[in-house]
């Protein structure tokens, strides 16, 4: 619940309509967008109808009218590499391609006009009939110009380019390309030659790319043979004229040459031979005190036998002399034996031992030779690596030369090998004559219409949205004016308003029964006995709210006068079809005879004073002191008084009368008036001094369904009454 305050009168407790909720912090918030969508649409349907049957309609017109076309494909695959290889050994150098970049181009080149003006030429699209019957170009004639027939070939070029169709497919390395034209014989004769040009354009493309390369690597090749060979005739003629000789020379798989030369074989082979004239040395000198290693191995057999045969004499000299004296014969003769085989042991020992000798000085000599000659050696050799320093440079040279060219000598022969009838492109499928039409597609057509209907109806929508700027919820009227919302009125069509304000059961005077509940909310006596009723201007529904609020009040058993005060139009006794000869223009220009001027009205319950003749000078006449005390008099004899007053916009009646009222009901016709129409009038109103009792919202109808007003709506008028039509 929120309470509508007004200054100097009680608060007047008002539910939130059905289109509003309140929210956490007790705020009324207004529809979802969803619902002001849905509520856009049903307020323009007939807008949102019609721009979806035109384009459904243009699209029907545009489907059948159009010529049919059909639509040929070729498939074929563009790989990155030509899939055929070469034995030629390092062909391939295969590096990082960018494929979606070759892809890219490949794409680009086939919708080329380079290539749409290669097809023409090979198609001899310009001469020939269906081409230029289903395109509508000029026939060629003999005596044309170079400059007319090129311009008939710009036109078959753009022709064919505008019918192309270049489609990927995706994940893989094949390409559809489609033409589409209204002979179906020609779009498949147009696609095999759009693939077989392109076949033939790549190749054309790779052997010129071929030939100029060549061209290149021949004046490169010749430049880098010639750079290869000054610098070996350099490397030779250092090499000579330094004395260095090589031996062997190796290079190695980063392309470097490692050479021997002549003086490093010679330190090698004699390093090789110190070494083992040192481990002869060695051998000899161990051999020296040893009688049966070294050189004493050839009489270690003489002196073994010796000794053999000492020891069996000795045997025999000591077994004598266990049976004979020292100078028996025998022992002297045995002792004699003896001392002469001891002589020759001795002799044959020291002729082993000087042999070793010799063998030993023999090693110690040799040894000190090769150490001389490595020394020798190794003294030219440091020189000559301190002339090898500018070798290597040179030899550097030759290498980087050599590598060069043998690099480009190998690129040389693969270009050879590679131009010769290969191509990264083959055919997957031939175009093949379609057997129906590709366009003008119904399904599609009509599902494109309904698109740009419903894109053209949301665009319309929104602009009468934007250009709308009436009171289409009641709501607004305390959203955005302060007004508080004390009624809505709905629209009706099927009685005139007089005869439905007297059913006590129709909508309407349960609507303004409504109303006035709650105006019995605003004073401490109850409902206002004076009450002005305007609106903006004419035609908003302000003079029947006055009839039916005043029904309303005679009803409930009060008195109530009603006082046309639209002395400039008077319209109540043309709708209540009561003679208007004398009124409110009479009493206010000083006739007193009041009696005679208020009218009874028993079918409504209450009476009324007519505005009378028009006066020439209705501003004066409102705003004299007459009509205070036309007001204090009707007060004497009636419980209420409702003032039917002029608009506001452009009269300055309703400011004089508003201010000597207790207040003022402001009505407000739905969807029709202008939100600054509405501000301007209430304006003048707050500036004339006049307590505004709050708005009226007359004429709500189906528009206003989605805000919870209009036919159906839910004010609980028709409670128990479910069994007739609420309109």
């Amino acid at each position: 619940m929120s309470d509508i305050s007004n200054s100097g009168t009680m608060l007047v407790p008002v539910d939130p309509p059905p289109g509003y909720y309140i929210d956490d912090e007790g705020k009324r918030s207004s529809l979802p967008m969803v619902e002001q969508v849905l509520t856009a649409i049903l307020n323009h349907r007939n807008w949102v109808i019609g721009a979806i049957a035109g384009c459904l309609l243009l699209g029907l017109l545009v489907t059948f009218l159009a010529t049919p076309k059909y639509t040929s494909t070729a498939r074929i695959e563009i790989l990155p590499d030509s899939p055929v290889a070469t034995s030629v050994e390092g062909q391939r150098d295969r590096a990082l391609i960018n494929e979606l970049s070759f892809y890219n181009t490949q794409y680009s080149l086939l919708k080329s006009r380079s290539l749409a003006e290669r097809v023409v030429r090979a198609g001899n699209l310009t001469a020939d009939k269906d081409f230029i019957a289903a395109f509508n170009l000029d026939n060629p004639e003999v005596g044309m110009s170079s400059a007319e027939r090129g311009n008939l070939t710009n036109e078959a070029v753009e022709a064919l380019l505008d019918q192309l169709t270049v489609t990927p497919l995706r994940t893989s390395s094949l390409v559809d390309i489609s033409i589409s034209t209204p002979s179906p014989k020609l779009s498949a004769k147009i696609a095999d030659l759009w693939v077989s040009q392109f076949l033939q354009a790549t190749i054309d493309r790779r052997f010129a790319a071929t030939s100029d390369a060549r061209r290149y690597l021949e004046t490169r090749l010749d430049t880098l043979r010639q750079n290869l060979e000054a610098s070996e005739r350099a490397l030779i003629s250092y090499a000579t004229e330094k004395g260095i000789v090589t031996i062997t020379s190796q290079t190695d798989v980063n392309g470097k040459t490692q050479s021997q030369t002549l003086i490093a074989s010679d330190i090698a082979q004699i390093g090789k031979a110190l070494t083992e004239a040192r481990q002869l040395r060695i051998a000899a000198e161990a051999d020296l005190s040893n009688t049966l290693t070294g050189a004493a191995q050839l009489n270690a057999l003489t002196i073994g036998n010796l000794r053999q045969k000492r020891a069996e004499a000795e045997a025999e000299l000591a077994r004598l002399r266990t049976t004979f004296e020292n100078d028996y014969p025998a022992v002297v003769s045995a002792r004699a034996l003896v001392a002469t085989l001891d002589r020759s042991i001795a002799a044959e020992t020291s002729r082993s031992s000087q042999g070793n000798r010799q063998a030993y000085n023999a090693a110690v000599k040799r040894e000190r030779d090769l150490q001389a000659a490595l020394q020798t050696l190794t003294d030219k050799y440091n020189a000559q690596q301190r002339e090898s320093i500018q070798m290597a440079i040179l030899q550097r040279e030759v290498d980087s030369n050599r590598q060069l060219y043998e690099g480009l000598l190998q690129r040389y022969k693969e270009i050879g090998v590679a131009g010769v009838g290969t191509n990264n492109i083959s055919v997957v499928d031939r175009a093949k004559v379609p057997d129906k039409p590709s366009s003008p597609s119904l399904i599609f057509n009509v599902a494109l219409a309904l698109l740009a209907g419903f894109g053209l109806a949301a665009a319309t929508v929104f602009i009468l949205e934007k250009l709308d700027s009436s009171i289409r919820d009641p709501q607004d009227v305390t959203t955005q004016f302060g007004l508080p919302l004390l009624g809505t009125i709905p629209e009706i069509f099927d009685q005139p308003l007089a005869e439905a304000i007297t059913d006590k059961k129709s909508m309407i005077y349960e609507a303004y029964l409504s109303l006035m509940t709650n105006l019995t909310f605003l004073t401490t006596h109850g409902a206002p006995r004076t009450i002005m009723l305007t609106s903006s201007r004419p035609k908003e529904g302000k003079s029947n709210s006055s009839l039916c609020l005043a029904t309303v009040l005679a009803a409930t058993g009060k008195s109530v006068v009603m006082v046309d005060a639209d002395v400039r139009n008077p319209s109540l006794n043309r709708y209540l079809d009561i003679p208007n000869d004398r009124g409110l223009s009479h009493y206010l220009s000083g006739d007193d005879d009041i009696d005679s001027m208020i009218s009874k009205l028993p079918t409504y319950g209450f009476s009324i004073l007519t505005a009378g003749k028009t006066p020439p000078n209705a501003a004066e006449l409102l705003g004299g002191d007459r009509f205070d005390l036309l007001l204090e008099t009707l007060l004497g004899r009636f419980d209420h008084v409702l003032i039917d007053s002029p608009p506001l916009l452009g009269l300055a009646d309703a400011p004089l009368i508003a201010r000597r009222v207790e207040g003022v009901l402001f009505t407000i016709e739905a969807n029709s008036t202008k939100k600054r129409t509405i501000a301007t009038s209430l304006a003048r109103l707050r500036m004339s001094g006049a307590k505004l009792f709050g708005a009226i919202v007359t004429k709500v109808g189906a528009k206003n369904q989605a805000y919870g007003y209009g036919y159906g709506y839910g004010y609980g008028f028709s409670y128990g009454d479910t069994g007739k039509d609420k309109n």
